[in-house]
């Protein structure tokens, strides 16, 4: 018996340093992606939409052959005149990461043969309302419509020419852009000002402030609030993807009528623990199903009065409207 129980108990201690190893090896391949949000079959889907590319002076070319202005991302100008061969997993290396991928082409084939509708809340350049509107066109479809909503007036500013190199123009499909910002109410907000591509990460008041949500010293300009059901086409869109820094759970908990009503999927981008809890109730309560999930990760800030600003990783959750087929 104790023969026994001794080469029990090294069986067991070498499973638990294989598991321990095995663990150590994944936290140092993914990083922060350790918490995932991606599944292995989203490789086939990706690669079904992969767009095999030649490098371009100045751009960076991902695995989709979706091209971006290098000056769009000053913090990765090593990547000007590069393509990635790689699919967005567990990220892009750039921008993005698998879930956001993901969500965008989901929601591409759960929508009609014909047609591709996407809202874009919190859009900065507009990487998704560009996204979708070269795939869904890529696959065929003719009734593509985009509407990208941006509360900074530098940041709006670049969605046209990141469109137009990328072909996308209002001739050939419906674009609807909007200086301005989602929220609860028809209102005015203020919205930090922006002076290049690379300040991102900027929400909006309801007030002036002159200390922002994680302690920096900004300066602000005013923008107009639209209610989400001001902002959506008429009939259903197949994708809204929301990224409104801190917002979610205000703008999106008043507008689930219309939501319910006329929105496919949905994917928002959290930014806090909090933030996920009320959004897994709001919109699991609304009978909506989880598809993919992202925690965030945060690094606690005492003397930050506000948990969002204690998010050093945003998460994302998609969302599936059983009511619409």
């Amino acid at each position: 018996m104790f023969n026994f129980l001794k080469l029990s108990s090294k069986k067991a201690q070498a499973s638990s340093d294989t598991r321990l190893q095995q663990a150590r090896k994944a936290r140092a391949t993914l990083g922060d992606d350790f918490f995932g949000g991606w599944e292995e079959q989203d490789a086939a889907l990706f690669a079904k939409y992969s767009a095999p590319s030649a490098p371009q002076q100045g751009k960076i070319i991902d695995y989709f052959g979706i091209r971006t202005s290098a000056d769009l991302h000053p913090w990765a100008s090593h990547m000007a005149g590069t393509v990635n061969a790689s699919p967005p997993i567990p990220d892009d290396q750039l921008r993005a990461e698998a879930i956001e991928y993901f969500a965008t082409l989901d929601a591409l084939e759960r929508a009609p043969a014909g047609s591709f509708t996407v809202a874009e809340f919190g859009a900065s350049y507009a990487p998704w309302t560009c996204f979708s509107a070269v795939i869904a066109a890529r696959s065929g479809r003719k009734d593509i419509s985009v509407t990208a909503v941006e509360a900074s007036k530098y940041l709006f500013s670049l969605i046209d020419g990141h469109l137009a190199e990328n072909g996308i123009s209002k001739d050939s499909i419906h674009v609807n852009l909007i200086n301005g910002a989602v929220a609860s109410e028809e209102c005015t907000l203020y919205f930090p000002k922006v002076a290049n591509a690379g300040e991102n990460g900027g929400r909006t008041e309801t007030h002036m402030v002159d200390v922002d949500y994680v302690g920096r010293a900004v300066d602000h300009e005013e923008v107009r609030g639209y209610r989400i059901a001001d902002l959506l086409p008429q009939g259903v869109t197949d994708l809204v993807h929301v990224d409104i820094q801190g917002m979610e759970h205000i703008v999106l908990s008043s507008s689930m009528d219309v939501l319910n009503r006329q929105v496919r999927c949905i994917f928002i981008g959290t930014h806090s623990r909090k933030i996920e809890g009320e959004l897994l109730e709001l919109f699991h309560n609304n009978g909506w199903k989880l598809v993919r999930e992202r925690p965030t990760a945060f690094h606690y800030v005492q003397d930050r009065q506000e948990i969002t600003g204690w998010t050093t990783r945003d998460g994302g959750q998609y969302w599936v409207n059983p009511r619409i087929a």
